[in-house]
């Protein structure tokens, strides 16, 4: 009996183990299990125009959100015909369809299989024609739908357009001139007069290169420079005049009789004139591409060369280990092992073409720490491996002692690279037990990497409400709606501690930013705040406060009658823009003042610095704490650990009313706003675009007729019964084919901005205050009206233009009349700059 008792616990334990064993091994992956990173098997798309390759298209895997796949647009040539290239890389096509949607993917307007295409080998070719359901001049977008030998749909997007007052050949052909005689310093000699070379140009660098740089400096100076790949022209933007296009490629340069091998970015913004092209704006990015060879290890330093200086890198906390990134790869160096190690790259010797050289993503090093493990994550769009053609978000763990790196966690998302970038680098934070921390839409999301749980901790974040230290590790952000009253909280991500700041009855409390972990917060009086003579919220705060995580206030700024509107932080010194009062209750700027933190900011044991040299100009470099051994040195490539089941975390996105709205650069989003007039400014002062949440155009720079009016609307004037405001509006309803009483609707406590959105709904209404007077005839250039509200309570309608005047339909004395631009553009000021129009 007491046999057959210990038979079973003995099975019972046995089982218990196996199960726990397993259980570990389908948890953390086998170590024993290990394997190289896929090679690339995606083919690859290039547009064509007028038999010349544009648009490189790469594969996905998913279906995407097509209001966020903005990374190219091409335009069709006559009769709407659209011709392509596949270049296969060994992979078998069994079919080929593609579909016609409108911007934001929701409405199909064509889905056609293509079967007349050539193909041998290596390329397959074809040219399709969109059918007679689009429009002239409307942007929509292409899917190009290729199903593989092994039943996979991979999916290809590009905007197209058809346009046929547009001059894509002619500009495309101008950039393609100009970088190919920057290569010649003779031939270059023609292009000068489309440089705006002066003081604002940076000749200390060849790393970034602009419009006002010498001639010199842009056609690379004394370098030897040639290059080493066929250049890939992209079209990222389009217009009736202007066109954004940037050409990539890699330049090879002789280093001490080696050639060394460089990533070049260029990007022009070109204005087409029957008469003349017209450069807007030029800009060169070249950096070197790491390679661990002998010349790399001088000393102390790890030589990075010609190189943005804005290199990540992260030390361990004795600063014996630390992670960089180079050029979308990640290595790591032990000081006191001697260990240099290649810990993650979609590109290598053995796999280097144009789908995994694409910058569709970057790296993020999460921890380091002194046994040489690393924690990072890997973002945006998977140029290869068990990924690939997916975007999202994976964290890697390196684990030194089996030189190996294992995926902890695979978030997907179905946005375009560009909203993911810039959503990991407003916040992405692990902590010591093992919680990822990362902001997808305003939404801040822990995840745990164990269990592959997730949960959102704050929501329905806007700009301006939050702030997040350089760590990432805290986070404070207001509570309630801006400008408003409410509550600061202040969270600590890694001890988890989370503080309530409160301030007295009717005050409002702003985070400025954080100087390392201590964050800096203002304090002002609701009743304080007003727009300046632009249109901008000025919230003048009567003092500032620094609060360590520990809620210990160290200093409080106070002077009396001064206000501070603004703080710029850098390193130990927050500089204030302050403001005084008048008797009028006005502000007006006062000097600038300063606030230092009398503790020096610890910078780490191994740092970046810049070093000056002859033919090179300035070249980056890692001085660590002390010097390399080569001869000793062990190079190391670790593998992947193999693991069972899925490490998958889909995370549904928080439902919100808030709309949101994407500022465009040259290429990446530069700005996610919740405020369209904020959004329309950023743009105006990048020369970008802004979109909504359907990927409709909202403003873009540049593109203006030289005149314009809408002759629809006619002189209306103001009564007793309707005063200006209201014929502003009726006549705005008026033109869309909406007849409301809008006079009645003011009077019993409806807004301005309260009637359009409630009397237009196929429109997107926009407040615009503080927006230039500049910006907002865009709308005007599109036949939409622009309301112009008055400090004394009047409205006026801007109705049109040209180059000295604009067009006012003023109700106060029932007219359409003609003011002098730079007196409109005075008048408008005067009264807060004060918009609100709409788009279709």
């Amino acid at each position: 009996m007491k046999k057959a008792v210990w038979k079973g616990i003995v099975c019972v334990v046995v089982f218990l183990a196996t199960m726990i064993t397993v259980s570990a091994l389908m948890n953390k992956g086998n170590t024993d299990m290990t394997v190289e990173m896929r090679r690339a098997t995606f083919p690859l798309v290039y547009m064509s125009q007028n038999g010349n390759r544009v648009n490189c298209l790469h594969g996905y895997a998913q279906e995407m959100q097509g209001s966020t796949m903005r990374d190219h647009i091409t335009p069709l040539e006559s009769g709407r015909r659209l011709s392509f290239v596949v270049e296969k890389f060994g992979c078998e096509i069994s079919h080929l369809s593609f579909e016609v949607r409108s911007v934001d993917g929701e409405r199909l307007v064509e889905s056609t299989d293509i079967y007349n295409y050539k193909e041998d080998d290596d390329e397959l070719t074809a040219t399709i024609t969109v059918k007679d359901l689009i429009e002239e001049n409307t942007e929509y977008n292409l899917i190009l739908i290729l199903e593989d030998e092994y039943g996979r749909l991979i999916r290809y997007y590009t905007r197209i357009i058809q346009a046929s007052d547009y001059h894509a050949a002619e500009q495309l052909a101008f950039a393609k001139e100009f970088h190919e005689k920057t290569f010649d310093k003779e031939a270059a000699k023609s292009i000068t007069k489309y440089l705006e070379s002066n003081a604002e140009g940076d000749n200390s660098s060849f790393s970034h290169v602009d419009i006002h740089s010498s001639f010199q400096q842009i056609t690379w100076g004394d370098l030897k420079v040639e290059k080493a790949s066929e250049p890939i022209y992209t079209i990222r933007e389009l217009g009736p005049t202007v066109a954004n296009i940037e050409i990539s490629y890699q330049a090879a340069v002789e280093e001490g009789g080696a050639r060394k091998y460089y990533n070049v970015e260029e990007y022009y913004r070109i204005r087409y004139t029957e008469e003349r092209m017209y450069l807007l704006d030029f800009k060169r990015d070249m950096n070197r591409i790491f390679t661990k060879d002998a010349e790399a290890f001088v000393n102390n330093k790890i030589f990075l060369g010609i190189h943005d200086a804005d290199v990540e890198m992260v030390e361990s906390d004795g600063g014996n280990v630390l992670a960089f990134v180079n050029e979308n790869r990640l290595f790591s160096y032990s000081i006191i092992d001697n260990k240099f190690v290649y810990l993650f790259g979609f590109y290598d010797e053995d796999n280097s073409d144009e789908r995994t050289l694409y910058k569709g993503g970057g790296i993020k090093i999460l921890s380091v720490d002194e046994t040489e493990n690393v924690r990072f994550l890997v973002y945006g769009y998977m140029n290869r491996g068990f990924h690939e053609g997916q975007v999202g978000i994976q964290v890697y763990q390196y684990n030194s002692m089996t030189n190996t790196i294992e995926e902890e966690v695979f978030i997907p998302d179905n946005r375009s690279y560009q909203m993911v970038k810039a959503d990991v680098e407003q916040l992405s934070y692990a902590d010591n037990n093992n919680h990822l921390y990362v902001m997808l839409s305003g939404t801040v999301y822990e995840i745990s990497l164990e269990s592959k749980s997730y949960k959102p901790i704050i929501k329905d974040l806007k700009e301006d409400s939050y702030k997040v230290s350089d760590s990432n590790r805290m986070i404070a952000w207001k509570q309630g709606e801006k400008d408003k009253e409410g509550a600061l909280t202040l969270l600590n991500l890694s001890s988890k501690k989370q503080t309530e700041i409160k301030g007295k009855y009717g005050t409002v409390m702003s985070p400025l930013g954080f100087m390392e972990e201590d964050l800096i917060y203002g304090i002002a009086n609701v009743a304080d705040i007003q727009r300046d003579s632009g249109g901008k919220v000025i919230v003048p705060m009567y003092e500032i406060c620094i609060q360590n995580e520990n809620d210990e206030i160290l200093k409080r700024y106070h002077q009396e009658g001064i206000y501070v509107v603004g703080a710029d932080i850098q390193d130990n010194q927050i500089s204030l823009t302050r403001v005084s009062r008048d008797e009028d209750g006005q502000y007006s700027p006062v000097d600038d003042d300063q606030i230092m933190n009398n503790e020096e900011i610890v910078s780490g044991n191994n740092t970046i610095e810049l070093a000056v040299t002859e033919e090179f100009e300035n070249v980056v470099q890692i001085a660590l704490k002390s010097n390399i051994e080569k001869k000793g040195m062990k190079l190391l490539t670790p593998k992947e650990v193999l693991f069972e089941g899925g490490r998958e975390v889909r995370i549904e996105p928080e439902e919100t009313n808030t709309v949101h709205f994407y500022v465009y650069g040259m290429r990446d989003i530069e700005g996610i706003y919740t405020d369209a007039g904020n959004a329309v400014t950023h743009a105006e002062e990048i020369a970008g675009v802004v979109t909504n949440d359907h990927g409709a155009y909202v403003w873009r720079a540049g593109n203006r007729s030289i005149r314009n009016q809408i002759m629809k609307i006619q002189g209306e004037p103001a009564d007793e019964e309707r005063g200006s405001l209201a014929v502003c509006l009726d006549t705005i309803l008026a033109y869309e084919g909406v007849k409301r009483n809008t006079s009645y609707m003011l009077g019993h406590g409806s807004t301005a901005l309260e009637i359009l959105r409630n009397n237009l709904p196929d429109a997107q209404v926009l407040e615009l205050s503080g927006c230039s007077l500049n910006a907002v005839l865009y709308y005007v250039n599109r036949d939409i009206p622009v309301l112009a509200t008055l400090n004394d309570g009047e409205a006026v309608l801007i109705v049109g233009f040209n180059e000295l005047n604009t067009v006012l339909m003023d109700p106060g004395n029932g007219e359409v009349y003609k003011k002098g631009i730079n007196d409109s553009k005075e008048w408008f000021e005067e009264n807060g700059n004060s918009f609100i129009t709409y788009i279709r």
